[in-house]
C-alpha cells in the first residue's frame, strides 16, 4: 500500500465517522473520550490549545497540508472536535493514541486536550 493510498483510507475514515458512518477503518480513531469541562477549567486556546496544535498537529494538519481535516484556527478546531477527540485525546472512557502520528503525546497532555475540547475549544 503507498503512503498515497494510506492517505486516501484514512480520509475515508474520517469523513465516514464524521458522517456517523460505521466503516470499519483498522487503527483508526477511536472511542469518545467522555471528558467533561470541569467548572474550574483554566484551559485555553493561547494557553493550551495553539501550543498543542503547533507541536502536534499543524506539521500535517494546515492549510496546505497532507493530511484533513485542516485545523490551522479556532474555528477549524471546533468543527472538528468530535474527531479530534476521538483521534487524540483522553479521557474516563478512551485514551485515543490514533493521531499524531508516529508521534507519542503523553496521556496527561491528552487528558489536558479532552478537556480542552469538552469545554468547547474556548479561546
Amino acid at each position: 500500500m503507498t503512503i498515497s493510498s494510506i492517505r486516501r483510507l484514512r480520509l475515508v475514515c474520517l469523513v465516514s465517522l464524521a458522517a456517523g458512518g460505521m466503516l470499519a477503518c483498522g487503527g483508526g480513531p477511536g472511542d469518545a473520550t467522555g471528558s467533561t469541562c470541569p467548572t474550574d477549567s483554566a484551559l485555553g486556546y493561547a494557553n493550551f490549545g495553539a501550543a498543542f496544535m503547533q507541536d502536534h498537529c499543524l506539521s500535517c494538519h494546515r492549510a496546505g497540508g497532507p493530511e484533513s481535516p485542516t485545523l490551522s484556527t479556532i474555528e477549524q478546531i471546533r468543527a472538528n472536535l468530535q474527531i479530534i477527540d476521538r483521534s487524540a485525546a483522553a479521557g474516563p472512557n478512551a485514551v485515543n493514541t490514533y493521531m499524531p502520528d508516529g508521534a507519542s503525546v503523553d496521556e496527561a497532555e491528552r487528558r489536558k486536550l479532552g478537556e480542552w475540547l469538552a469545554c468547547g475549544a474556548p479561546e
